[in-house]
């Protein structure tokens, strides 16, 4: 898949990071990325490392290349959109002509405006596409969401150092909780166990396939929701979604995917274990997240 595109070649400015198609980060949006560098530099064929991403980059440009007419990707869960913009880089190198519509889905409100800032960062005209702040439930709505956890503790962090947040749990949206100020323009609410929450928007996969006739590609990492969306939208799937690729959160959720799916018709591409080390053809590779990518042969 990756001799179908050109490697990036080229200056990175300083504060940024740059990848396989050239699309750059700002080193403020994920904590590590050498934020010591403040100077541009210069880079040859560049290509990705043989990492648990690895997987997600063969998905996108084998959605990519074989899409036809057009290319519809749906990422949720999509932190600061990089697998979006990254399919819109990908687009441009081989059907630069042809019409492209993304839907990037992401519940914490700073991250959300961090997609708006990359997305424009990228040459990538929000206006042509659908940016949506919300969490992926099973019914659209609202629900509480984690922001953090107790002061002081490991998930007291800022947002850029920490991409697991998460629909906030029925135990502590049910207990005792008291007012803690605003985040981002939301109420925060303090659970009796330290964790807090804020009131964000949600939506269902089933909402969001209502409307679309096609789609090339969900890329989906929403923190223990992928398989009750997955299965409630499961007859939207197989008549409209031609690949997936997701980001796995619990053993169990991972059987229960490798039930629904083949149950339906779907074909196993790859399929590794959350914390695991696994023989590939890249060599072995630590999955930290589980990673499963799927095709509907009724589509592809």
């Amino acid at each position: 898949m990756f001799s179908y595109f050109r490697p990036f070649s080229g200056p990175v400015p300083a504060f940024c990071e740059v990848d396989f198609l050239g699309t750059l980060t700002r080193h403020e949006f994920v904590a590590g990325l050498l934020p010591g560098r403040c100077y541009p530099i210069e880079v040859q064929d560049y290509y990705p490392d043989f990492d648990e991403e690895y997987f997600e980059w063969i998905a996108l440009l084998e959605a990519v290349v074989s899409a036809r007419g057009s290319f519809t990707m749906i990422e949720l869960g999509a932190g600061f959109g990089r697998w979006t913009v990254r399919a819109a880089a990908a687009w441009r190198q081989c059907h630069p002509d042809l019409p492209i519509r993304l839907i990037a889905v992401e519940p914490e409100p700073v991250v959300f405006g961090w997609m708006r800032q990359h997305f424009a960062d990228n040459d990538v005209d929000e206006r042509g596409h659908s940016l949506i702040h919300a969490a992926i439930s099973d019914a659209p709505g609202s629900a509480m969401f984690y922001i953090g956890g107790p002061r002081g503790g490991p998930f007291d962090r800022h947002p850029n150092s920490w991409y697991g947040q998460a629909l906030t749990k029925d135990y502590d949206a049910a207990g005792l909780n008291r007012p803690d100020g605003v985040y981002a323009g939301f109420r925060v609410i303090e659970h009796s166990s330290g964790w807090r929450s804020i009131r964000i928007p949600t939506l269902s996969l089933r909402c969001i396939l209502k409307d679309l006739d096609g789609v090339d590609l969900i890329d989906l990492d929403i923190e223990g929701q992928e398989l009750i969306s997955l299965s409630q939208a499961i007859e939207e799937l197989d008549a409209k979604v031609k690949r997936l690729h997701i980001g796995t959160h619990s053993r169990e959720i991972e059987t229960g995917l490798r039930h629904l799916l083949p149950a339906h018709g779907w074909q196993c591409q790859a399929d590794h274990s959350l914390h695991s080390s696994s023989q590939t053809p890249w060599g072995v590779i630590h999955f930290e997240n589980g990673v499963q990518s799927w095709v509907n042969p009724r589509l592809s």
